[in-house]
C-alpha cells in the first residue's frame, strides 16, 4: 500500500519482438512459475481493424474479448479499449505483476510510454500501473537473417494491416534498440557459432540490462528458463530515454568492441554533406552494413535535421526536426535536457549545433573504407568557403523524399 493507503501501481512487463514462438513460450513459463503473475496477450487481425485479448493466470485463461477500434491498430499505442482492460486488471488488486504480450508489429517501448503517460476515461494510468521493463523476444537462429532481410512484415503475416509497409529488418532492429531485457532461444539451430554471433549482434544493437534464455530439454522436449527474474522487478523503464531515442536528435551510444566478427563504428563531422554526392554514394555506404542510424546535416538544408535509419535492404532518410537557433529561448526550453546539454557543449559560432553523426554495425565491416566513403560526401574547403547561403542546389536529389525546406524565420 502507498502512504495514503491506496494500492501500489501494478508492475507491468511489456513483451514484444518478432519471435512470436519465443514470446508465447516465455508467457506460458512466466504465468506458471511466477506467483501472482497474469498475462495479457494482444493479437491483431490481418486487416488491422480487429484486436483480440486474452488474460491468463496459472490455471489457464480467465477472460478475454474482441474489439473493433475506431481506427486501424497502430504500432505505437494500444486501442483505448485495451487501456481500459489494463486499468481494470490493476484495479482488481488480484495480481502482483502483469506481463503484456504484444503482436510483433507493435513497438513495445512506445506502447509502454503510452501506458506510462496515458489516460483511460479520465483516469491517469500511472495511478494504477507502473512499467517495469520492456522486453524483446529473439530467435537467435533467425536474427542475422531477419536483420538482413528485404521482406516486409506483410509478407510474413506480421503486419498490423494491409497498409503496414514496414520491413522485417527495420522492425527487428527497432525491437532490439528498445529492449531493456532480451529473451532468447535457439530452438531451430544449435550451432554454437551462429548463436554466439547472434548474441554479439544483440550486444551491439541493444542497450539491454538483463537476459533470459529459453532452454530446450533434449530428452523430454520441454522448455524451461533458469532466470525469469530478468523479466520481473527490474525497474528498467526510463520514459526520458524512450522519448530521446525517438526524438529529432537522439544521444548516440558508444560502440562496443568487435565480437565474433560483429563490428560497430561511429562516424561524425562538423561539416555538412553534399546532397548529390551522398545520394550517389548511398549504395556503397550501405554495402556490408546490417544496421545504421544517426542524423545528418545536408548543406542545402541548413535548418533541418535528417535522420538516417537503415537495416538490411531498408534505408530511410527523413526530416525529424530543426536545429536549435542561437537565440530562441522557447525552442531551447522545448528541447530535452540532454539535447540542450550536448548543444551547449558542441556549439560552434557559425555552425551552431549542426553536425553529422552516424553509427554503423556489420559483420566483418570494412571500417576504413566506410569512413572514406562518408568523408567523400562532405563539403570541400572551397565549397565551405562559399558560405551557407551558397550551398543550396538547383536540382536536389532528396526533394521528392524530403519535400521543400521552409525558409529561415
Amino acid at each position: 500500500m502507498t502512504p495514503q493507503g491506496a494500492p501500489r501501481p501494478l508492475p507491468v512487463t511489456v513483451l514484444g519482438g518478432l519471435a512470436t514462438g519465443v514470446r508465447d513460450c516465455v508467457a506460458d513459463l512466466a504465468r506458471i512459475e511466477v506467483p501472482g503473475l497474469a498475462v495479457l496477450t494482444v493479437r491483431v487481425a490481418p486487416d488491422g481493424r480487429t484486436a483480440s485479448w486474452q488474460v491468463y493466470e496459472r490455471r489457464g485463461p480467465v477472460g478475454g474479448g474482441t474489439l473493433r477500434p475506431a481506427r486501424p491498430c497502430s504500432s505505437d499505442a494500444l486501442p483505448p479499449a485495451l487501456l481500459s482492460v489494463l486499468l481494470q486488471l490493476a484495479r482488481t488488486a488480484r495480481y502482483r505483476h502483469l506481463l503484456l504480450a504484444l503482436p510483433p508489429g507493435m513497438a513495445p517501448d512506445l506502447v509502454a510510454l503510452d501506458v506510462a503517460e496515458g489516460h483511460s476515461r479520465g483516469q491517469a494510468l500511472a495511478d494504477h500501473l507502473r512499467i517495469d521493463t520492456v522486453a524483446g523476444c529473439v530467435d537467435l537462429s533467425r536474427l542475422e537473417d531477419d536483420l538482413g532481410s528485404g521482406d516486409r512484415l506483410l509478407d510474413r503475416g506480421l503486419a498490423l494491416g494491409p497498409t503496414d509497409r514496414r520491413t522485417v529488418a527495420e522492425t527487428a532492429a527497432r525491437h532490439l534498440a528498445s529492449a531493456r531485457t532480451v529473451v532468447t532461444s535457439n530452438a531451430h539451430d544449435t550451432d554454437p557459432a551462429t548463436s554466439a554471433r547472434a548474441v554479439a549482434l544483440m550486444r551491439h544493437l541493444s542497450a539491454y540490462h538483463s537476459m533470459a534464455h529459453i532452454c530446450h530439454d533434449q530428452l523430454t522436449g520441454g522448455l524451461w528458463t533458469p532466470n525469469l527474474s530478468a523479466l520481473i522487478g527490474q525497474n528498467h523503464f526510463d520514459p526520458i530515454a524512450v522519448r530521446d531515442r525517438h526524438g529529432p536528435l537522439p544521444v548516440p551510444r558508444q560502440p562496443r568492441a568487435p565480437e565474433f566478427g560483429v563490428r560497430t563504428t561511429h562516424w561524425s563531422s562538423r561539416r555538412p554533406m553534399h546532397a548529390q554526392r551522398l545520394y550517389d554514394a548511398l549504395a556503397r555506404i550501405c554495402q556490408g552494413v546490417i544496421r545504421g542510424h544517426g542524423h545528418l546535416w545536408l548543406a542545402n538544408r541548413p535548418r533541418s535535421i535528417q535522420r538516417w535509419e537503415s537495416a538490411g535492404e531498408h534505408l530511410a532518410i527523413q526530416t525529424t526536426g530543426t536545429w536549435l537557433p542561437e537565440q530562441d529561448d522557447e525552442a531551447w526550453q522545448a528541447a530535452s535536457a540532454e539535447r540542450r546539454t550536448f548543444a551547449a557543449l558542441r556549439w560552434h559560432p557559425y555552425y551552431g549545433e549542426r553536425h553529422c553523426e552516424l553509427t554503423f554495425t556489420g559483420i566483418d565491416l570494412d571500417v576504413p573504407s566506410l569512413h572514406e566513403r562518408l568523408n567523400s560526401c562532405l563539403l570541400t574547403d572551397s565549397e565551405l568557403a562559399l558560405g551557407m547561403e551558397h550551398w543550396r542546389l538547383s536540382d536536389d536529389p532528396f526533394a521528392e523524399a524530403l519535400g521543400t525546406e521552409p525558409p529561415s524565420p
